[in-house]
């Protein structure tokens, strides 16, 4: 019931943030078209080190939210390490650093707080860490991973690459007329990627906020639904035993009556 209450809120905060970040991927995307260079477009050459933002729960009770989600970054990671000298994990929710403690694997940064409360100007910071991580060499990758809010019973998990911001969502076509760009496109971009790289962090709360949410409704209800259930079985097992009893009992009443005729 607790969670039915908050799921409303953050369902709208989910659906309120989208559209902004679709308007920021297409500012980027169309500046990317008109053959715009710059370092956090730019795929490293060599790639030896990556790092992954998971979003975990504080909480359990909420079916397979943090299983499935902590099984397929195994998985993936497993994988990548093919190819990757280094992959550190950045570990929201204390689920999720549970998991790995009892692996003992080493975490890069445990950030429980940030599962209930994620301010924007946290999501911020974390973005510019990230770039400068990024500009540093650091990293030559940067990954989130969250669950995908699709409705109260039904989420994905996402592994999405943020840095550097790929080519794949370039999708409109270049038009015929250019724009003047003030100071210049280089300088939008030095502005626009940053805002860009923080929404991705702070919408991809806003989604594992809401997957959380649906899922524990989803667990909670159908635990209700499997109690009823066992419920309804036992008391048909007691019934019958209790019903059994007494016949067994009347049985010996008329037997020990016929025995002393």
């Amino acid at each position: 019931m607790v969670a039915a209450a908050k799921l409303r809120r953050a369902q709208t905060a989910v659906q309120q943030a989208r559209p902004y970040a679709r308007a920021l991927k297409n500012v980027i995307s169309d500046l990317v078209s008109r053959n715009t260079n710059h370092p956090l477009l730019t795929p490293k050459v060599e790639l030896k080190k990556a790092l992954f933002l998971l979003y975990t729960s504080n909480r359990g009770l909420c079916g397979g939210y943090n299983s499935v989600l902590l099984r397929k970054v195994e998985r993936y990671v497993a994988e990548a390490s093919k190819n990757l000298d280094t992959i550190d994990l950045d570990v929201i929710g204390r689920k999720g650093r549970d998991f790995y403690r009892a692996r003992q694997k080493i975490i890069h940064a445990e950030l429980p707080e940030l599962a209930d409360k994620f301010p924007f100007a946290r999501a911020d910071e974390l973005a510019s860490q990230m770039i400068q991580g990024f500009l540093d060499g650091s990293y030559d990758e940067y990954y989130i991973v969250y669950n995908e809010f699709k409705s109260a019973i039904s989420q994905e998990v996402k592994i999405e690459k943020i840095l550097p911001i790929g080519f794949e969502f370039v999708t409109q076509e270049v038009k015929g007329v250019d724009y003047l760009y003030e100071p210049s496109q280089s300088e939008v971009l030095d502005y626009v990627i940053p805002k860009f790289v923080a929404m991705q962090i702070y919408r991809a709360h806003l989604e594992a906020h809401a997957s959380e949410l649906g899922s524990r409704m989803s667990a909670m209800d159908s635990a209700t639904k499997n109690a009823r259930d066992m419920i309804s079985r036992l008391t048909l097992v007691y019934n019958r035993a209790r019903q059994a009893s007494i016949t067994k009992d009347l049985m010996d009443i008329v037997n020990g009556s016929e025995a002393m005729k």
